[in-house]
């Protein structure tokens, strides 16, 4: 996935909002939310995003909220690009919710994903991602995983 839309200077100090669905995926046992804030923070460093880093929790109406942060945060195409991560399930199978995220990236937002699989057959679906973290990867702080749906090697370039 790692469809990198804009320059290293766009991503140095964008704002990013998380928006986690914690139904979908809990704070892994043994660990605190402040510990899997920093394993997240430290995943979109690796990854050139280095602002602020806010993370809202949700159990429904996620969808809304994305909408009124954006409207909050707007995109100063192409000199400040913010950052929307979404955290959930099957995220691919939300047809209404892909339009929406899609819209934004039209309109100057990075789109970051993280689900639990990731299916090679869906990437049309997700052609206007910038990248996609494996769950498991993004609370190690890991890197996104690429096309093929493999995580990415710390010796890439990005």
């Amino acid at each position: 996935m790692s469809r990198d839309l804009s320059s290293k200077k766009c991503k140095i100090s964008a704002h990013t909002c998380v928006f986690w669905d914690v139904q979908d995926f809990q704070v892994p046992e043994g660990r605190d939310p402040d510990w899997v804030y920093q394993k997240i923070k430290s995943a979109l460093a690796k990854k050139g995003h280095r602002g602020i880093v806010e993370i809202k929790a949700y159990v429904y109406r996620m969808m809304s909220d994305v909408l009124f942060w954006a409207l909050d945060n707007p995109s100063d195409y192409p000199v400040l690009l913010p950052n929307v991560m979404v955290i959930s399930k099957n995220i691919s199978q939300e047809e209404g919710f892909l339009r929406v995220l899609g819209i934004l990236q039209c309109r100057g937002y990075n789109i970051l994903l993280a689900d639990s699989d990731y299916d090679v057959a869906s990437q049309n679906e997700l052609h206007f991602v910038s990248s996609l973290w494996l769950w498991k990867s993004l609370v190690d702080g890991g890197k996104p995983i690429d096309q093929t749906g493999s995580s990415q090697s710390d010796d890439n370039k990005e």
